[in-house]
This record gives structure tokens, C-alpha cells and sequence, in this order.
């Protein structure tokens, strides 16, 4: 028997296997691997909450449902963020992924992705389109955004590399209300980044930023209506060498 098994698709865990301890022995793996369903609440070590305003608000998602309702506050502008801790590096090939769903794509601000702060003061966002101008708060990031204020309300593959000029490539996606997306950021040791939306690359930007610690980051504001639009998101991935 081969001592390497390699896998182009997926694992399936078919009848008994998929009711039982299905793996013998010791599981080890090769890179980090981190999983959060926030089952309980975003009171841990990892994950920072800054929120900007009145009525903004972070809370597990109730209903039968795991992961988080993140609602925006009352105020045209007002941005609140969820950070982890600057635990990622390029050296180290950092991915992160999450599933989310927008509830009113035409009144909210959206970003995720890697950031050189896991917070910023409001109004100022990670990379956002406030007013329809393309500006980043962060001096190195990465991630997707999606503004109501730029008007398509499109998913933008956004970057800034040292605090040079901030770019946005669309992705071709226009997220639509109450939908789910899977988005991932996948980073080499180059800082080159790969954008990924429900399992499809949708852009490659080089040196999208340096080698400087990151943290993994939303962004949620309210555009325009008064707040109170929600983002609700179900999981956070990460994988990275160890």
C-alpha cells in the first residue's frame, strides 16, 4: 500500500463510517487548522469587538442556527470590526475563509480579509467605498468588500501593500440579499493573493500586501437607512504553517 494517499476531490464517510470514530491512531496535522462556530459568544482570547456607535451589535445567531448576527448601528457611516489578534504572516501561507449572508446588501458596508489592525475609528473601515471613493484605514490589507456606497454593491477583491495606493478588482459576483457566499483569502509567502468566492477563484493579485503580522478581520456599517441590516455569518476558517 502506498504510504501516501492523495485526494483530488473530497473524503466521503459512507454508513458505519459515518457513524462512528472514523479515524484510527493518531491524527496529526502539517498546518495549523482553526474552526470557530462562535456557539457561544466572541468572548475568547482569539476574537477582538470594537462597536462604533448606537445599537450596533454582535450576538450569536439564535433559531436552531450556529455563528454570528452581526447588526449595524443607527448612523449613516458608523463601522464596528471583529478581529482576531495579529496571528497570521505571510511566511507562514495564511488562508482564511468564512460563509456569510448580507440581509439588505443596498444599505450595508461589508468587509472581510486580512488586515495589518484587527480595528480602526470609525467612520474609517479596513478598505471600504464611503461615498463612492475607494480609501483603506489599514496600511496592509486584503479582503473582500462589498459597499453600498459605491452603487453596484459588488464583490471587490480589495488590497493595500505599505500604505501605497489602495486597489479593487470586481469579482464579477453581486452578492443579493439573504444569500450565502463562501469567501476565502488565500495568501502565499510572497504576499500574493488568490480571492476566492463559493470555491471559484475570482481574482489573483501579486504582492497584494508585505511581510507585516495580520490579523484576520469583518467590518459591518450602515449606509444610508438608519441601521438595524444585519450580516449574519456561520463559520470562520484559518489554516497556516505551523
Amino acid at each position: 500500500m502506498s504510504q501516501i494517499v492523495s485526494v483530488d476531490r473530497y473524503l466521503q464517510f459512507k454508513a458505519d463510517a459515518s457513524e462512528q470514530d472514523n479515524v484510527k491512531g493518531n491524527m496529526s496535522c502539517e498546518r495549523m487548522h482553526y474552526v470557530d462556530y462562535w456557539l457561544d459568544d466572541t468572548n475568547s482570547a482569539l476574537w477582538t469587538e470594537t462597536l462604533d456607535g448606537t445599537n450596533d451589535n454582535i450576538s450569536p445567531t439564535a433559531g436552531g442556527y450556529p455563528g454570528l448576527t452581526l447588526l449595524s448601528g443607527d448612523t449613516d457611516n458608523e463601522v464596528s470590526f471583529l478581529g482576531t489578534a495579529l496571528i497570521f504572516d505571510i511566511s507562514k501561507n495564511p488562508i482564511i475563509e468564512t460563509y456569510v449572508s448580507i440581509s439588505d446588501v443596498s444599505q450595508t458596508s461589508f468587509f472581510f480579509g486580512f488586515s495589518d489592525a484587527n480595528t480602526e475609528t470609525t467612520p474609517a473601515s479596513t478598505i471600504d467605498y464611503a461615498d463612492g471613493t475607494l480609501a483603506a484605514a489599514a496600511t496592509d490589507a486584503v479582503g473582500f468588500v462589498s459597499d453600498a456606497d459605491k452603487g453596484s454593491s459588488l464583490f471587490y477583491c480589495a488590497s493595500i501593500a505599505s500604505g501605497g495606493s489602495v486597489t479593487a478588482t470586481s469579482s464579477g459576483i453581486t452578492p443579493t440579499d439573504n444569500s450565502w457566499y463562501k469567501l476565502r483569502v488565500k495568501l502565499d509567502s510572497s504576499g500574493n493573493a488568490t480571492f476566492y468566492i463559493n470555491n471559484m477563484p475570482v481574482h489573483y493579485e501579486p504582492t497584494a500586501v508585505t511581510d507585516v503580522p495580520l490579523c484576520a478581520i469583518y467590518n459591518f456599517g450602515t449606509r444610508d437607512d438608519g441601521g438595524g441590516d444585519a450580516v449574519y455569518v456561520r463559520y470562520f476558517k484559518a489554516w497556516q504553517d505551523i
